[in-house]
């Protein structure tokens, strides 16, 4: 009940904000309380199912719980891309799955849980890599979309001109992987010396100690920029091998 009432004060913080947004008329009023509304909901009933699945520990249920959370995140990842082609949801949830699954196995297996599937461990570490990799692969294939698209008329004339789609598209590729890994490397830049990292700081705050804390979060961060890359990478080609036939025609 505690917990209750200090959220219910805590999102008095987001009505006044509401209030000023309204007074000031800049239109973000109705998306920020849809979205603290959406995180509340969310997030309890996170709460609640993992207080659940804690209690009944299964590897069927964990294996559910995280291919639920994987289509979801392919579905979401989807949303996010402007530009779309037929079957941009497969080639998502295929980067995603092939980046994040055995990155959330080894994670689990280094740490040493026992079982590697206990899902105080695994499911969170899963849910990091996917909200993570999520951003990175969205980010890398929007971008890659949106310059062939534009810059179509250059491409054109690499492949009349004897080119193969990978040498006429290289240059993008390359500039759309570091596009999706630019958030994460500017995270990873100032952790430790602008911020706590989220994670450290709920372990600390929970009683664990510091240097523990901190070799967790270093775990899971380069679990993070390693899927990341990997999942933007996968994601670009997939999205490179739809956009153009076995032939090097473009095919949009």
């Amino acid at each position: 009940m505690q917990g209750l009432n200090q959220l219910a004060l805590a999102s008095l913080l987001t009505i006044l904000c509401c209030l000023l947004s309204l007074w000031r008329k800049d239109g973000i009023a109705r998306e920020l309380f849809i979205a603290t509304a959406r995180t509340v909901l969310q997030i309890l009933l996170l709460g609640y199912a993992l207080t659940w699945i804690f209690k009944h520990p299964s590897l069927l249920l964990v294996l559910l719980v995280s291919t639920f959370m994987t289509i979801s995140s392919a579905l979401h990842s989807r949303t996010r891309i402007k530009t779309k082609y037929k079957g941009i949801f497969l080639d998502n949830l295929f980067a995603t799955t092939l980046t994040i699954w055995p990155l959330a196995l080894v994670g689990s297996l280094l740490i040493g849980t026992d079982p590697w599937w206990k899902p105080e461990l695994f499911l969170p570490l899963i849910g990091m890599l996917l909200g993570n990799v999520l951003n990175g692969i969205s980010l890398g294939i929007d971008q890659f979309t949106h310059e062939v698209h534009t810059r179509k008329e250059e491409i054109l004339s690499m492949l009349a001109l004897g080119a193969s789609t990978s040498e006429a598209t290289d240059g993008f590729f390359r500039r759309c992987i570091r596009v999706a890994l630019t958030p994460m490397l500017n995270a990873m830049a100032s952790m430790g010396l602008v911020s706590i990292p989220g994670m450290m700081t709920g372990q600390i705050l929970g009683g664990q100690d510091p240097g523990e804390a901190a070799v967790i979060q270093i775990l899971f961060m380069i679990f993070i920029s390693v899927g990341v890359y990997l999942g933007s990478m996968t994601g670009i080609r997939l999205a490179r091998n739809k956009l153009f036939n076995p032939k090097g025609i473009p095919c949009f």
